[in-house]
């Protein structure tokens, strides 16, 4: 993290890049709060402000859409008023009233972390997706404030997650995006019967689209990508996904999965909190997401299936199978090979990136709440690095 100066003109860069926490303040109605409540995830009007001195802007009474994010805090209680549901902001992006200050930003997600005590695992996760050539989110703070009415709410810390959308995607890659994927549901692989059938919304397929329907409203490159992974002669599948993805990118992500231990992802047991971006000539890319579960629950890196924290608390099964390319890749020699240097380098990159230092930096900056949450993150670099080592060895590598 490196700031800028106080007197610069504020951008994007500045936001993301400042060492300070943001304060965020989101007005909204009553009556907006009781709709939200009814149906949480449908945007309201809202208005919008933000300071962050030391990326030197201060903006407000500006005016957004903005609706609840989540799966269990949704459905446990989604209120605004004794709940912290995870927020998702969309900004004005053209006329006189358009957020200027956040460049060409066309939104933001605000995760309430509750499941991460430390509050650094998405922080220090996709700094390491991101050196190791994954394209990620990068992330920010900011206290937020919530005013429903005449009431202000205090709801703490949260982390600021850069969006996956048009944005992101024309900052990120020089070529065309058709579309981007994300998986509607749990255990939603590409494997999954009907995965490039329906439209664009999870309410007609296991697929939504979140960006490129209205240019090209079909799931044609979705198919291919199917279809490949129906070749039952794994050295034709591995030379097929040549051909329709970075093959190199998908090895690379799913290192640093198992590097964070983020078993709630793609390679994890949950095969889940993934996107998949296709280019103009049918290629994808595969990027992480809901990196807040990594660095808690370790797993063998190279087992083909593995267990994950609920399973042991209901004690109903002991494993689940991981995502179905994964698995095939470990299965198949050049691919394996491939994914064990990948986890070399991926070790060998948090060490130069000095990933530990930096979970000590952003701790101290956001005053972490759990001393030893944060200790315990950064000691599960060094185990994860003992452990590429001796998968190294076991492989003759």
């Amino acid at each position: 993290l490196s700031g800028s100066p106080a007197e610069a003109a504020p951008n994007t860069s500045d936001f993301f890049e400042s060492k300070t926490v943001s304060q965020i303040t989101i007005n909204v109605t009553d009556a907006s709060a009781a709709k939200l409540v009814a149906e949480p995830k449908k945007s309201v009007s809202a208005r919008f402000s933000i300071t962050n001195e030391g990326a030197g802007f201060n903006f407000s009474n500006l005016p957004v859409k903005f609706h609840l994010k989540g799966t269990s805090t949704l459905k446990q209680n989604p209120s605004l008023v004794n709940n912290r549901p995870s927020l998702r902001v969309k900004f004005k992006r053209s006329g006189p009233l358009k957020l200027g200050f956040l460049g060409t930003l066309s939104s933001l997600t605000l995760n309430s972390m509750t499941q991460d005590v430390s509050k650094i695992h998405e922080y220090s996760a996709y700094k390491l997706f991101n050196a190791m050539d994954v394209p990620a989110p990068r992330v920010a703070y900011a206290q937020i404030t919530v005013v429903i009415g005449t009431r202000s709410i205090d709801k703490g810390l949260f982390a600021i997650i850069e969006p996956y959308d048009d944005v992101f995607l024309n900052e990120r890659y020089t070529t065309r995006t058709k579309h981007l994927y994300e998986p509607c549901y749990h255990w939603t692989d590409v494997t999954k019967a009907g995965a490039a059938k329906g439209g664009e919304n999870c309410d007609t397929g296991p697929f939504e689209v979140k960006e490129g329907w209205k240019s090209t409203p079909n799931k044609d490159d979705l198919r291919s990508l199917v279809n490949v992974q129906k070749i039952t002669d794994n050295a034709k599948w591995w030379q097929a996904m040549d051909r329709f993805t970075d093959r190199n990118e998908f090895v690379r992500m799913w290192a640093v999965e198992n590097f964070t231990s983020a078993w709630d992802s793609y390679s994890g047991a949950v095969i889940n909190n993934y996107y998949l971006r296709s280019d103009s000539m049918g290629v994808f890319s595969i990027h992480p997401t809901g990196a807040d579960e990594s660095f808690s629950y370790n797993f063998k890196m190279d087992a083909l299936s593995i267990g994950y924290p609920l399973i042991y608390d209901n004690f109903k099964i002991q494993a689940k199978n991981r995502g179905s390319m994964f698995t095939r890749c470990l299965r198949y020699e050049p691919c394996r090979n491939q994914y064990l240097d990948a986890l070399k380098q991926t070790k060998d990159v948090a060490k130069e990136i000095d990933l530990v230092g930096q979970m000590g930096s952003v701790a101290k900056q956001i005053e972490a709440p759990s001393e030893w949450a944060v200790r315990s993150a950064q000691n599960w670099v060094g185990m994860k690095s003992n452990e590429v080592d001796a998968l190294l060895k076991k492989y003759g590598r």
